[in-house]
């Protein structure tokens, strides 16, 4: 009985070391039915195997029915759901720290730009400006330049660490989120999925 018992253990010890070795292993097979992981050097794939029919896609500030969902006619183009994240050898805490201090010091440019430009003086509607002068115009054309020229120096950071592979998302790794798709299902499937990587990838 007492051999059984120690066999059981080094079986669970065994277990749990492979587990740990293979977190993208785990990580697919909790994935919804229908969706798989692929990898490479540089990059990490989450898609559905089986493609949808795009009947529209969701726009920012549209009118609640105009966000409304639409059936997808046969004819409709067919695409996979895919997140596509980038992949880099793990980021030691060190580094993680050092690089995050350079941003912030960046990010801290950003703020004096609203009032070396007055921005602040430009009406807004709907959380835009509105321009309504040759200046305003001028002005907001300058702070943009200046704010993405601050904004080109910062350096991405991980979004989370999976294993060996530090992960990094970027707008393309979501543009398939606003969607209108067939089946819906897919889609909330695509949300479970996003999830389900912020529990899994710390």
């Amino acid at each position: 009985m007492l051999g059984g018992m120690r066999l059981l253990a080094i079986a669970l010890v065994l277990a749990a070391g492979t587990s740990a070795a293979d977190p993208v292993g785990e990580l697919e097979r909790a994935l919804p039915a229908g969706w798989r992981v692929t990898t490479t050097r540089s990059d990490l794939t989450i898609e559905r195997m089986v493609p949808v029919r795009i009947s529209g896609r969701f726009l920012p500030n549209a009118a609640h029915y105009g966000n409304a969902p639409t059936r997808a006619p046969v004819s409709a183009p067919t695409e996979k759901l895919r997140l596509r994240y980038r992949t880099e050898p793990a980021w030691s805490a060190a580094r993680l720290a050092q690089v995050t201090a350079a941003n912030q010091q960046v990010y801290a440019e950003l703020q004096p730009l609203r009032a070396k430009y007055k921005i602040d003086d430009i009406a807004t509607g709907k959380g835009m400006p509105l321009p309504r002068t040759p200046d305003e115009q001028q002005r907001l054309h300058d702070y943009q330049a200046a704010y993405d020229a601050v904004l080109a120096r910062i350096t991405a950071v991980p979004e989370c660490t999976l294993g060996k592979v530090s992960v990094f998302a970027d707008r393309s790794t979501y543009q398939q989120l606003d969607l209108m798709v067939v089946p819906e299902i897919a889609m909330r499937e695509a949300y479970a999925v996003v999830e389900l990587m912020k529990r899994r990838c710390r």
